[in-house]
């Protein structure tokens, strides 16, 4: 992080820190004055996209489906998955309250931060087909960690 003076306000944006362990214990140990802003969006999506970006530097790696399942006929989710891993936003904040109030940490909707600015976000890396079954399945799984959040930041984002 740069030096900031008295009266100055530093910004750092950084996806992985909400997901990372140590990062909480590290940021309070620099301020624990510091105040959070986390974008999050809908964890289905979120997956969906993080496969996208893999798939685009590696064309070759298994379908989004066959890594999202333990067991596709039970329906059993991979959490060892680190796209599905990252969208138990609940578990992730559990370890940040550790550290910050919620008062210092404030939730921004992905979805609501893209959804106006110019056409030319719009026009980005499309996600391919997922069958509706496998993004209805993690919906169900997701939905008891989605609820959960929702209660410990006191908005509902909308993700059902």
């Amino acid at each position: 992080m740069p030096k900031t003076l008295e009266g100055q306000i530093t910004m750092e944006k950084t996806p992985s820190y909400f997901v990372t362990r140590e990062a909480p214990a590290r940021i309070y140990a620099l301020s624990r004055d510091t105040k959070l802003i986390v974008v999050v969006r809908d964890p289905v999506t979120r997956a969906i996209s993080d496969y996208t970006q893999t798939l685009s530097k590696k064309p070759d790696i298994p379908t989004f489906e066959s890594l999202t399942f333990k067991n596709r006929t039970t329906g059993l989710i991979d959490t060892s998955w680190s796209a599905i891993q990252i969208g138990i936003y609940a578990k992730h904040l559990d370890n940040w309250l550790q550290f910050f109030p919620m008062s210092q940490i404030l939730f921004v909707s992905g979805e609501r931060l893209i959804s106006d600015p110019a056409g030319e976000l719009g026009r980005g890396r499309t996600h391919p087909n997922i069958d509706p079954e496998v993004v209805q399945r993690l919906r169900d799984f997701y939905r008891p960690f989605n609820m959960k959040f929702y209660q410990m930041t006191g908005h509902n984002f909308g993700w059902d």
